[in-house]
């Protein structure tokens, strides 16, 4: 049987995958209008609407989906929020209505759950329209740390510097347009959902302020504020804002030797990162093809003498855990699971987003989704179930026997975090680093339903997972030593330096 996902999606809307669609979308501008300037760009082509009826329809299927196959869609968020919200986004609804106010509308909904796993699972279709006509963007990149906002990058000449704080957007403190903003991210908790933000800055705050030309911003350097008008910018001009000294890169995955005795390992997303569709992003072969990196990393420390494996977990997506337990197999010395316990809630959307999966697999009795059905068969409609989840063996000798260090930050998320919390509750490593925006304990296992009308794919959890140590609280992991990084990420690794330095200083 395949190990069970413990947060098994299709790829997350977070700083990670907005920067890569900002990326493609910069590529698609480029090849689009090399010769025309946004300035005499076509308008925007009206986007599909639909009438009030069917808008209200599918706002009453999204409510009674959630209602029905969350695991626990009030856990954050009393009812009587959700409805009073269901009634004032239903009356609304006074005439045809555009499929991008309808996705903004919906999301903003989804994410009063405060579940980052509860969420419309595409970008808002305008959002595409409004890029590919030569749309104008937010001109600003901000980190907001302690309360501060701190801009990250601008415009070179445009007044506004790297390391200046921002007071307001349009008149409106920090607070309030930072609120507005937010609405439009699903996470547990505020600082989860400004790590999202970050690099995807021009998407959410085009979900808040729709398209325009220029923002007032009050900005403070020092002990000087000012207010300044800054024009939009084009989205072609969005890698040229001036920003620090460009930050290093922890993308894709590394294996090496960073000394005689330290060994390297950045095992990188836990999902095929050459899918072309979500169908393959955890396909069989390239599971295979990844295990083969890992088993030759491994065997290649083992070769090479080291006592130290620095396991780097920052700027990690997530994906699946059939991805990660391979590489925790090799330094386990007891048989491991990723969950103390798994609850899931039985739904008919689950049922059916499961069955679809068996569909697609052509029969195979042994796998994951059969066991589920197996499970849903005689689980009544509305239970929680808990799932038998079943520990991984450690890896046949030879194993790695060195200390296990492990690298997390805030943009650790998903099953990086959960397979950050098995090493820690297990006491397979020490955990170095930012404490993790994302939950050890949390809501994962996402599944899908799909709105009649809109044809929008409304993901959610069906799942509760309680981390290997019991704790049913949702939490952050916490590391063991806490490893500041620089505010602005520099050209040097400033947190591995230090790990480095602190092995170093045990040879003494």
């Amino acid at each position: 049987m395949k190990p069970f996902p413990a947060r098994k999606e299709l790829r997350p809307l977070k700083g990670y995958f907005m920067r890569a669609f900002l990326c493609s979308a910069l590529l698609a501008g480029s090849s689009l209008f090399s010769t025309v300037s946004p300035a005499a760009a076509q308008p925007v082509e009206a986007p599909k609407t639909l009438s009030a009826e069917e808008a209200a329809a599918d706002l009453d299927q999204l409510y009674a989906g959630l209602r029905s196959a969350e695991a626990d869609l009030f856990e954050a968020t009393p009812r009587s929020v959700f409805d009073a919200r269901f009634d004032e986004f239903k009356d609304s609804f006074s005439g045809p209505v555009s499929l991008t106010r309808l996705h903004a509308v919906f999301q903003k909904f989804a994410a009063l759950a405060r579940h980052s796993h509860t969420r419309i699972d595409s970008l808002n279709p305008g959002w595409t329209d409004h890029v590919s006509a030569g749309g104008l963007i937010f001109p600003l990149t901000f980190l907001v740390e302690n309360g501060e906002v701190i801009v990250s990058g601008a415009p070179e000449g445009s007044g506004v510097e790297p390391g200046d704080r921002i007071l307001s957007i349009d008149g409106e403190p920090n607070p309030i347009w930072l609120s507005r903003v937010k609405a439009f991210v699903s996470a547990e908790t505020p600082e989860f959902a400004y790590a999202q933000m970050v690099g995807g800055e021009p998407y959410f705050m085009w979900l808040a302020y729709g398209s325009k030309n220029q923002f007032s911003v009050g900005v403070e350097r020092g002990s000087a504020s000012s207010t300044m008008v800054l024009d939009a910018i084009p989205i072609e001009a969005f890698s040229d804002l001036v920003t620090h000294v460009p930050g290093f890169s922890l993308e894709g995955r590394d294996a090496r030797m960073l000394n005689d005795s330290v060994a390297y390992l950045r095992p990188g997303p836990s999902f095929n990162l050459d899918a072309a569709t979500p169908e393959d992003s955890y396909a069989p072969e390239a599971l295979a093809i990844y295990t083969a990196f890992i088993d030759a990393a491994f065997e290649d420390f083992i070769a090479r003498g080291a006592d130290h494996l620095v396991l780097d977990l920052r700027d990690n997506p997530g994906g699946d855990n059939s991805y990660t337990d391979p590489v925790i197999a090799w330094f386990a010395d007891k048989p491991f699971r990723f969950a103390s316990d798994f609850l899931i809630r039985v739904s008919p959307e689950t049922i059916a987003s499961n069955q679809s999966r068996l569909d697609a697999q052509q029969g195979d009795a042994d796998n994951l989704s059969a066991k589920l059905a197996e499970l849903y068969v005689d689980s009544e409609p509305g239970s929680l179930v808990s799932f038998d989840v079943p520990c991984v063996e450690p890896h046949a000798e030879p194993r790695f026997h060195g200390q296990v260090h492990v690298l997390v930050n805030r943009y650790s998320y998903s099953n990086a975090v959960t397979t950050t919390a098995l090493i820690q509750d297990y006491g397979f490593g020490t955990i170095y680093g930012e404490t993790t925006r994302d939950m050890a304990t949390t809501f994962g296992a996402m599944e899908h339903f799909t709105l009649s009308h809109s044809g929008f794919s409304v993901g959610y959890p069906k799942a509760r997972n309680i981390r290997p140590n019991g704790e049913k609280r949702l939490h952050p992991v916490t590391p063991d030593v806490t490893l500041q990084a620089p505010l602005f990420r520099g050209s040097q690794d400033v947190m591995l330096d230090a790990l480095l330095e602190r092995l170093e200083a045990r040879k003494k």
